[in-house]
């Protein structure tokens, strides 16, 4: 089974809405040009590119399914660095015997 078979036939078990069309077409535009030798070095980022984009990946699906961001991060730094204070100041004001 050539490359552009298999990335047709996950893109036919997916429910894509009319925007996300275009990037299945890349996908299998990019898996043709390396079933037709184009260099994988080049063609092979920008293919995984897209399929992570359309959640192709286990990475891009775990994310989601997580509820984290499409990098793999479930958390946003600013919000962790926010409860990272206030845990600080909830429990100070339990150590703390001079403010009770």
């Amino acid at each position: 089974m050539s490359l552009a078979t298999a990335v047709e036939q996950a893109i036919s078990a997916l429910d894509l809405s009319e925007a996300d069309k275009a990037a299945a077409e890349l996908a299998t535009a990019y898996a043709t040009r390396i079933d037709d030798g184009a260099d994988l070095d080049k063609t092979g980022p920008l293919l995984f590119t897209v399929l992570e984009a359309l959640l192709m990946t286990p990475r891009a699906r775990a994310a989601v399914l997580k509820g984290g961001n499409r990098d793999g991060s479930t958390r946003n730094p600013l919000d962790e660095l926010r409860e990272r204070r206030a845990a600080r100041q909830r429990d100070a004001a339990v150590v703390d015997t001079a403010a009770t």
